[in-house]
């Protein structure tokens, strides 16, 4: 490893500094390049650099008034937060919790799970509709954590099962979320005439990076906060930390986005209203 070549000390936080030495600085540097090399578009002559803030504000204020996007952003954002739990640490949960070596199976599982599983979510949507297709993927993926929660050492045969079970539901998560962000985008267009995918995308994006920054950052800090080390054996403490970040919370967080979602009021019938006004305009 390039690493041990430069003589970086095998403490994970030594390492994670050097890689952090190099990639701040690389970040910076290809920002600043991107920034003074693409043009910046101009509106009039008579544009005023003081106007870049107030024209963003004038177009991200009528899409935060669309009520429709806000309740599936909000939806999206807590299911998000809580589904990037377990992705974080997936690791810790195996090795100190269910005291294995087969993490890397396990997600190999969930993710294989889940690619096969996607198109029947497609297809179940299209008889029960979006909305409740992506609830009953949420419903199976927190009956499956909520198992998690319970295991211990020497559970990992049940592990993989419940691991089977959550990632048929995380095929959902895919691409069923996204699909109804596309006829929040035609509700739009219907109401004001425009199509602006780029800025309902925008917002989807940063809410997709926030969920994984709180995520993460949430439950390494809740993890340090409670006593762990790397490589050494846990106390109960950090034993319980990790049973309700990686498996209680994500629950909360599903639940929590189910109930929004009861009040998305964009059905099968509504969208195809919403694409005939579209058609009938044009």
């Amino acid at each position: 490893m390039v690493l041990d070549q430069l003589g970086v000390p095998a403490h994970e936080r030594n390492r994670f500094a050097a890689i952090a030495a190099v990639y701040a600085p690389l970040i910076l540097v290809t920002v600043f390049i991107c920034i003074r090399m693409v043009p910046e578009k101009r509106t009039g002559p008579g544009r005023h650099p003081n106007s870049r803030f107030a024209g963003w504000f004038k177009e991200i204020t009528p899409i935060l008034r669309n009520q429709p996007f806000l309740i599936l952003l909000t939806a999206y954002t807590i299911s998000a937060v809580g589904s990037n739990l377990p992705a974080t640490l997936i690791l810790y949960y195996v090795e100190y919790v269910l005291e294995s070596r087969m993490a890397g199976v396990f997600l190999f599982l969930y993710f294989l799970t889940g690619i096969v599983c996607l198109p029947a979510w497609i297809r179940l949507s299209r008889i029960i509709e979006k909305k409740w297709a992506w609830i009953t993927a949420m419903l199976i993926n927190t009956g499956a954590f909520f198992g998690v929660f319970f295991l211990g050492p020497g559970d990992s045969a049940i592990y993989g099962v419940l691991v089977v079970i959550s990632g048929i539901g995380f095929g959902a998560g895919l691409a069923l979320p996204s699909s109804i962000q596309a006829d929040v985008i035609d509700y739009d267009e219907m109401i004001t005439g425009q199509r602006r995918e780029g800025r309902f995308i925008g917002l989807w994006s940063v809410a997709r990076k926030l969920a994984a920054a709180l995520g993460v950052g949430t439950a390494l800090y809740i993890l340090g906060s409670t006593g762990y080390s790397p490589n050494i054996s846990q106390g109960p403490q950090v034993i319980w930390a990790l049973r309700i970040l990686y498996a209680l919370v994500p629950c909360i967080c599903n639940a929590l986005a189910i109930f929004i979602l009861f009040f998305y009021p964009i059905s099968r019938a509504a969208h195809e209203n919403i694409r005939q006004t579209i058609r009938n305009r044009s």
